[in-house]
C-alpha cells in the first residue's frame, strides 16, 4: 500500500474531472462525506451502493445478496463507465472484524463481516500489534488492506472483469482519509488472498 496517492479535497473536483457520465459508487454506511460531492456527479447520475463495511460479496456465492444484484443490474446500464469502491478511515466494520470494537458485536454483524474475507490480509498488513484498541495508523492499515481484498472481489464478476480489460469501464479502489482527503489504491491484477 506505499503506492497510495493523495488527492484533492472532496469540495474540490477538479482530481476527479475525469470520470465518466455515469458511475456506481460503493461505500460504507457509516462513511461520513457526500459521495455526490466527493465525484462531482449529479445524483441522477451516481448509482450509490452502501453497506456495513463497503463489502464485495465474492461472485458465484449460493446466497444473493442487494450488492451482487444491484452490481449485476447497474452493468447493465450503457452509459456507466466507472466504478468507485470507496473505504475511509475509523471503519467501524473493521473494527468488529478485527474483534477490537469496544462494543459486543451483534451475530449477524460478524456473520455479515465474514462475507468480505478480508480479516486476515488486514491481520497481515498490521503485523504484530498490542490487544487492545488499535491505533489510529493500525486501523487505517488494516482498513486499507480490507479495501483492497473487495477490489479484487469486485474483478471476479466475469461482465465487471471483460468491460474493464477492455477499456470499456474504469475501477477505481478509493480511501477517504482521516485529514478528508481522498487516496488513491491501486487496482489489483493478481489473485488476492480472501480467506475469512
Amino acid at each position: 500500500m506505499s503506492n497510495l496517492k493523495s488527492q484533492n479535497r472532496p469540495t474540490d473536483h477538479s482530481g476527479h474531472a475525469r470520470l465518466g457520465k455515469k458511475a456506481l459508487f460503493i461505500t460504507c454506511t457509516d462513511a461520513n462525506f457526500s459521495p455526490t460531492r466527493l465525484t462531482g456527479i449529479a445524483p441522477e447520475r451516481l448509482f450509490e451502493l452502501r453497506n456495513m463495511g463497503n463489502i464485495v460479496p465474492k461472485s458465484g456465492t449460493a446466497a444473493i445478496s442487494s450488492e451482487t444484484a444491484a452490481i449485476q443490474y447497474v452493468l447493465s446500464e450503457s452509459n456507466l463507465r466507472d466504478v468507485i469502491l470507496c473505504g475511509h478511515s475509523r471503519c467501524v466494520a473493521v473494527s468488529c472484524l478485527l474483534s477490537r470494537h469496544n462494543a459486543p458485536v451483534p451475530p449477524a454483524v460478524k456473520r455479515w463481516l465474514s462475507i468480505g474475507r478480508s480479516r486476515v490480509a488486514c491481520e497481515d498488513a498490521m503485523g504484530k500489534v498490542p490487544v487492545g484498541p488499535l491505533s489510529q495508523a493500525a486501523w487505517d492499515t488494516a482498513s486499507r488492506a480490507h479495501l483492497a481484498v473487495q477490489l479484487a472481489h469486485l474483478l471476479e464478476y466475469a461482465e465487471l472483469a471483460r468491460r474493464h480489460a477492455d477499456g470499456e469501464l474504469r475501477i477505481h479502489g478509493w480511501f477517504f482519509n482521516s485529514r478528508g482527503r481522498v487516496e488513491t489504491l491501486p487496482v489489483p491484477t493478481a489473485h488476492l488472498t480472501t480467506t475469512a
